[in-house]
């Protein structure tokens, strides 16, 4: 099968992106998720999941599922659901990323054109670093568009 390397590809993506920047600042500083995760202490990580939302559990688990699906993949034991789950979780938080910020801007009241649609577009594809586009990217690819099945003999 043509695409299995592809699949594999998009995975290695996901976690990839855990080691590169993920936003990017004009200041110089980018935020490095592995590195911002290193720094803490039993403590600091306790709080944290005490107080992080729904999202950023299916953040974390969309990491656990692309190590989980590149693990069965490269033993020959993936499957359609796993790649499914792998790049869904990243997808519906991208998804309801731009939900949320539409419903906030209309809740807003603010007149808002597709000039400025565009604006703000162009303004918010300057922030997320290569980690962040290695991520949406890999997730997009690894459920919509490939069939990572296995072989059929």
């Amino acid at each position: 099968m043509l695409l299995r390397p592809l699949a594999l590809l998009c995975a290695a993506a996901i976690l990839a992106s855990l080691f590169l920047p993920r936003l990017t600042t004009h200041f110089g500083e980018s935020l490095v998720p592995w590195a911002t995760t290193g720094s803490l202490n039993s403590d600091q990580i306790q709080d944290l999941a005490r107080n992080a939302a729904p999202g950023d559990f299916v953040f974390l688990a969309s990491f656990a599922l692309a190590a989980n699906f590149l693990l069965m993949a490269l033993i020959g034991q993936e499957s359609k659901s796993l790649a499914f789950l792998t790049g869904g979780a990243a997808v519906g938080l991208v998804a309801r990323a731009i939900l949320s910020a539409s419903n906030r801007v209309d809740f807003a009241g603010l007149p808002v054109s597709s000039g400025d649609l565009s604006e703000m577009f162009v303004q918010a594809s300057e922030l997320p670093g290569p980690g962040a586009w290695a991520w949406i990217g890999g997730a997009l690819l690894v459920p919509g568009l490939l069939n990572p099945g296995r072989r059929k003999a």
